[in-house]
């Protein structure tokens, strides 16, 4: 027996149909140009070599050289947000050597900073990085070490 209480019982529900859930597209696209930013390239599974200010690619890396990477960018064909970074990678020989290069990278009419600092956004379908500029310097503390040491497959 309940004497002076209240029972009571409450249901509910709520059904919400047409949601819909979905994945977007990465499409990232690395370009390069050899005619200072003219014409674009794709850059994917292309060989891209450093060179000189006079644009020799035959080159012997020496203490207190720089050299460069043709003009670079990056395109988002996807329709996701985009952060990326670029690294220097795939190396195949003496490693060693690469202790003696300081990499950087100028972005548009922004100060060179190493290529280890660098990081870009693309937000949306059809963004365009700024012209990506790497060079190579080898310090001109670089000892005899490195006399005769060769990296090959590098990849950015």
């Amino acid at each position: 027996m309940l004497i002076g209480s209240t029972f009571a019982s409450f249901t509910d529900s709520v059904t919400s149909a047409g949601n819909k859930i979905q994945s977007g597209t990465l499409d990232v696209v690395l370009e390069y140009s050899t005619d200072g930013g003219n014409t674009w390239e794709d850059a994917e599974n292309k060989t891209l070599n450093f060179k000189t200010a006079d644009n020799r690619t035959d080159i012997l890396w020496e203490p207190g050289c720089t050299y460069e990477l043709p003009l670079l960018r990056v395109r988002n064909n996807g329709n996701l947000a985009l952060k990326y970074q670029i690294a220097i990678t795939g190396v195949v020989g003496d490693a060693k050597l690469l202790e003696a290069i300081d990499f950087t990278t100028k972005v548009g009419a922004e100060e060179a900073t190493s290529l280890y600092s660098f990081n870009g956004v693309l937000n949306k379908n059809g963004d365009v990085s700024e012209n990506i500029l790497i060079s190579g310097h080898m310090r001109e503390d670089a000892g005899n070490e490195y006399q005769g040491l060769m990296a090959d497959g590098i990849a950015i």
